[in-house]
């Protein structure tokens, strides 16, 4: 599974949470999140709002809890345009209702749109 952190033996919240590949900016952006279904199951469309935002990653606050180790595909209501960013992730990390995300090999656009968010 990918992860954010270059160092991933620390179990101290500061050294996990705080050393991350690239910076996070604050934002509030609307966020869906779809899970892959199981073989014959349907698939489930979660709703949130982003805290936050970098290049590789995001930290979305949703309205059910979501497993680490899940994967999905987030789609973020892009400010300004009405546009809608899609992304593979897997969910790194949880806390309640507040989950920890891995963008999954995103293109050159995606990254580049990315990029664009977090500059401002």
């Amino acid at each position: 599974m990918p992860t954010l952190l270059r160092n991933q033996r620390s179990t101290d919240p500061v050294q996990v949470w705080g050393n991350r590949l690239w910076p996070r900016r604050p934002m509030d952006l609307r966020a869906s999140l779809l899970t892959r279904p199981a073989e014959g199951e349907r698939v489930v469309v979660v709703h949130g709002r982003t805290a936050d935002l970098s290049r590789s990653g995001a930290g979305v606050t949703v309205t059910q809890e979501l497993a680490a180790g899940t994967e999905v595909v987030l789609c973020l209501r892009l400010p300004g345009s009405g546009e809608t960013l899609i992304l593979r992730a897997v969910i790194t990390r949880r806390r309640g209702f507040r989950v920890g995300l891995e963008f999954v090999q995103p293109t050159a656009e995606q990254r580049l749109r990315l990029s664009e968010l977090c500059r401002g």
